[in-house]
C-alpha cells in the first residue's frame, strides 16, 4: 500500500477521539449505521457517559479544593498553637 493513498481527514480523527469504537466499525469493518434507532440510541450512551464523566471531574476538583482548604486550616492552627519566641 502506497503512503499518499493513505489519507486521513480532519473528520475521521474527530471521530476516532469521540469514538474508537465507531470509527473502528466504519472505516476497519465497512459498516455503515442504517438503523436511526441505534444512532439515536448510541448517541445517547455517549451524551449520558459525557454527563457522567463531567459530574465525575466537578467532584474531583471539589475534593482537591477540600484538600487545599485543610492544608490550608492545620497549618493556620498549627502556627497558632506555637509559641512566639
Amino acid at each position: 500500500m502506497n503512503f499518499l493513498s493513505i489519507i486521513i481527514g480532519a473528520s475521521e480523527v474527530a471521530e476516532y477521539v469521540y469514538c474508537k469504537r465507531a470509527w473502528w466499525l466504519r472505516r476497519v469493518q465497512k459498516m455503515s449505521i442504517t438503523d436511526s434507532y441505534k444512532l439515536q440510541d448510541g448517541a445517547l450512551v455517549h451524551f449520558r457517559h459525557n454527563k457522567r464523566v463531567k459530574h465525575a471531574l466537578g467532584v474531583q476538583y471539589c475534593g482537591y479544593l477540600l484538600v487545599v482548604i485543610g492544608v490550608i486550616t492545620a497549618i493556620v492552627l498549627f502556627l497558632d498553637t506555637v509559641d512566639p519566641i
